[in-house]
């Protein structure tokens, strides 16, 4: 058996968003053909889950350049631009999907497709936003590329009283939002970033992945009290310096008037939470794509011993963290399957991400399958990306 078979994440692929906070996430969908030509050209052969399974489970052939292409979040880019690349090469992909992010569009969108045959001009496309099941189902009958469960919520949750920062221009707990209205998250990538409906003002509390912590919920007076606050002293309240300190005050002293109605999920809470993000997904996804879902992506790498444990009832296999990666968790766990997984190759430079070519990647796989010569090669180019930007 293969112990370093390459699972290659990528996100968004297409065009950097620059209002977006996670902008980082998106490789430039021209970049990304490089990525899937060279490794045609250097003789890489694209395998899905199915094979990856069979190979790990029951000792099945695989080709030694095999690649496994995962991609997180399901966003709308995957089909706008992904797909077209990866059927053009002939290779195929898995795309991770949390059904409350599913746009509802009635049918496909415009993409990569019609500025080839002309139709339209590549500033046209809208690559912002989520896949809807039309698109899924398309991209799943031309068998390139397979939907598989990023549980439901993706989201964060609070953990526990202590505040850790307030709600504020500009800040990244867009999350909040999403738990607000969780029927708008699909929205929320192709909306004006100034027209959010945050709570300005409103406490931030210390806050976990949805699949890693118990959900601790706060008395919503004290939010109350402070956005009302905020709203009263007009816009200009953030242009204070010591804006936050003031809120700090204000909290403190609401604390210390009033009893508090606070509460954390009981441990049985947590555990049918966990069952109905876990199992309601897969529901749903089989469902509205009339197919078995086997394989789960953990969103944001955001697990722990509970939630693995409960993910065996519903999955075949669960994806490792990073960290869990590095330790050597081993492949099987009591015949489930734990995919490791490698990031997209990227450097950072002047506080950038910026992701390296097709041929850094090539090598960059061949290292991880164990080829020393290939390493000092990936080394060498990865000085030159640094230094000149090249690569």
């Amino acid at each position: 058996m293969q112990h370093n078979i390459p699972v290659v994440m990528y996100h968004s692929v297409g065009i950097p968003k620059k209002d977006w906070i996670w902008d980082f996430l998106t490789i430039p969908y021209g970049l990304f053909e490089d990525h899937i030509r060279c490794l045609r050209s250097k003789g890489f052969v694209p395998i899905d889950f199915r094979e990856y399974y069979a190979h790990v489970r029951f000792g099945a052939e695989l080709p030694e350049r095999c690649v496994f292409l995962h991609f997180d979040d399901g966003y709308l880019d995957n089909w706008v631009f992904a797909y077209p690349i990866l059927r053009k090469y002939g290779f195929k992909g898995t795309i991770f999907v949390n059904p409350e992010f599913v746009d509802p569009a009635p049918d496909p969108r415009p993409n990569l497709d019609d500025v080839w045959e002309g139709r339209m001009g590549i500033e046209e496309l809208t690559p912002h936003g989520f896949l809807s099941w039309a698109e899924m189902r398309a991209m799943e009958q031309e068998g390139v590329m397979d939907i598989q469960s990023h549980a439901m919520t993706h989201t964060w949750y609070f953990s526990g009283p202590e505040i850790v920062d307030y709600r504020h221009p500009g800040d990244p707990y867009v999350w909040m939002d999403w738990n607000e209205k969780p029927e708008e998250k699909w929205a929320y990538l192709s909306a004006d970033p100034a027209l959010r409906p945050s709570r300005m003002g409103s406490p931030v509390y210390a806050h976990g992945k949805s699949l890693e912590i118990r959900r601790f919920y706060p008395d919503e007076r004290l939010s109350r009290h402070l956005e009302a606050h905020v709203a009263s002293s007009g816009p200009a309240f953030f242009d204070q310096p010591d804006w936050k300190s003031k809120l700090h005050a204000l909290a403190g002293e609401f604390r210390s008037g009033n009893r508090l109605h606070e509460s954390t999920e009981s441990e049985d809470e947590y555990r049918r939470r966990l069952h109905w993000e876990l199992g309601e997904s897969k529901r749903i996804l089989e469902s509205c794509l009339s197919k078995e879902v086997n394989l789960l992506c953990w969103p944001g790498g955001g697990y722990e011993p509970g939630s693995v444990d409960i993910s065996k009832q519903y999955y075949l296999a669960t994806t490792l963290s990073s960290g869990e990666h590095k330790r050597g968790v081993p492949y099987m766990d009591k015949g489930h399957v734990r995919m490791k997984r490698i990031g997209c190759p990227h450097v950072v430079r002047k506080g950038r991400v910026e992701y390296t070519n097709g041929r850094y990647l090539c090598h960059f796989l061949r290292e991880y399958q164990g080829s020393r010569s290939n390493r000092l090669v990936r080394r060498c180019l990865k000085l030159f990306k640094m230094v000149w930007g090249v690569g």
